[in-house]
């Protein structure tokens, strides 16, 4: 028999001196029928009853038993952490001490690892996975569901159904590289180990299980308070670069190459045209045309004036903008959104003057939903370009979920943007004897300030995230 630890079952404990001897038993009288030499460590997490005395009593009777004391609570995914790198073991899950889990499942993780997956998870909300004594109502829809939501929101993980299930299994590199980056102590810990699983590159496989609830469960409403605040703490990890596989490198080097050259120009003319009209229906275009005609010296079409020097311009303020990138990568990204986040203006306020142009509204009920639908029409030209261009999302596999992403980042901005600029229009009304018509575009591009900054910030750390 090969002598090397082949599975390490690491369990925190937080005063279960009743539950554990139980749940100890049980996965060593399993562990005894395998094959393959195994350990079991028990992290106590500041307990003050006899827990730990209970665990040092049951060593004469369970080989390969361990045991981790730290006399301060210090949080469940603080005694995970530890118990990982004091595991030996190729393979190393974590499991509850009230045996919610039990541990013969662990052969549900066996072909997945050998699958080639790295990470083997537990779920009780996919297909196939049993609640053999379900949950009660409110915790199940309020607490579960609620906080699923929020959690999906605010950090993603939108494909993965399950994330706080205590029963989930590593790879010994994967154990290691993943909890060494960990900052969530508390029970918050187990979205983060997922995040940063998928930041590293390895791959989750989540699995149905037969779960047991227990009522006796240390997850109380006060806790799911404090998983809310640590998932906020994620996303700033995500955001300060936390997470990345070397601390700092989260931007990717900027290089200026022909797509860019050729995208500005895209955009440029599209810009160019919309503007046109723009100001054609806003009748501009004759002070405009007058101007240049003194200035010029010879009377030049504005359309085409447009359509040669916006494209020219788009180019050269972009290449400025990935210059300075050198310094600071995210200006170049931020330059590229801003160049699409003009197009999009331009569409979303070309759009809006055209259906006042059809209908002749300017104010009042219609108002909002002209913008709305110019507003959504606007957002499927950026879903495109910010998803191949600015953020380089080239896989195609997970359009879907980013699309949804987009979608509810988007909606946001379009709440942000519909509302302000319905607050400038019909609250505030024309000012300075500023004509309805000519108001009605001043809140489009008062709207659009506020919902551009909240669009970067969605789509760059939650839709098109690294």
């Amino acid at each position: 028999m090969n002598n090397k630890i082949h599975l390490s079952v690491i369990i925190p404990a937080y005063n279960e001196e009743k539950r554990l001897p139980k749940t100890l038993r049980e996965i060593n009288n399993y562990l005894m029928k395998q094959t393959y030499v195994s350990e079991i460590i028990v992290v106590s997490d500041g307990s003050s009853d006899r827990t730990v005395q209970v665990v040092k009593d049951l060593m004469s009777e369970i080989r390969n038993l361990k045991v981790l004391e730290f006399k301060e609570r210090l949080g469940k995914g603080f005694g995970v952490r530890e118990g990982i790198f004091e595991a030996k073991g190729e393979y190393r899950i974590f499991t509850d001490a009230d045996n919610s889990t039990s541990i013969d499942q662990v052969e549900k993780m066996w072909p997945e690892f050998e699958a080639g997956y790295d990470i083997v998870i537990g779920s009780r909300d996919i297909k196939g996975a049993v609640l053999s004594v379900p949950q009660p109502w409110i915790r199940k829809v309020v607490l579960g569901g609620g906080f699923k939501l929020v959690r999906r929101i605010i950090i993603g993980l939108w494909e993965i159904k399950d994330t706080q299930c205590g029963f989930k299994g590593f790879k010994e590199k994967a154990a290691q590289d993943i909890f060494s980056r960990i900052f969530i102590r508390h029970f918050g810990f187990d979205p983060e180990v997922l995040v940063i699983a998928k930041k590293l590159g390895y791959k989750i496989k989540e699995i149905p299980i037969t779960w047991v609830n227990d009522a006796q469960s240390k997850v109380k409403f006060k806790s799911m308070v404090k998983m809310l605040f640590e998932t906020f703490k994620i996303r700033w990890n995500m955001i300060s670069g936390k997470y990345d596989p070397v601390r700092g490198s989260g931007a990717e080097p900027v290089a200026w190459r022909k797509t860019d050259l050729i995208s500005a120009l895209i955009i440029g003319e599209m810009v160019a045209w919309l503007a046109f009209t723009i100001l054609k229906t806003l009748e501009f275009d004759t002070v405009i045309y007058q101007t240049m005609i003194d200035f010029l010296g010879w009377k030049i079409h504005l359309g085409l004036l447009l359509a040669v020097i916006v494209p020219i311009a788009a180019a050269i303020c972009l290449y400025i903008a990935s210059l300075l990138g050198k310094k600071v990568p995210v200006i170049f990204q931020a330059g590229k959104f801003a160049t699409v986040g003009i197009s999009n203006t331009l569409i979303d306020w070309g759009v809006l003057n055209l259906q006042i142009l059809l209908f002749g509204i300017t104010a009042g009920f219609f108002y909002p939903v002209f913008k709305g639908v110019s507003f959504l029409i606007a957002i499927i030209n950026s879903f495109l370009w910010n998803k191949f261009w600015t953020f380089k999302k080239r896989e195609t596999e997970k359009t879907g979920t980013e699309f949804l992403q987009f979608l509810i980042v988007s909606g946001i901005g379009l709440g942000i943007n519909v509302g302000i600029a319905s607050f400038v229009v019909n609250i505030i009304g024309p000012q300075a004897e500023i004509s309805p018509k000519i108001w009605a575009t001043v809140g489009a591009l008062i709207a659009t300030m506020f919902s551009m900054v909240w669009n970067f910030l969605g789509y760059k750390f939650i839709v098109f995230k690294k």
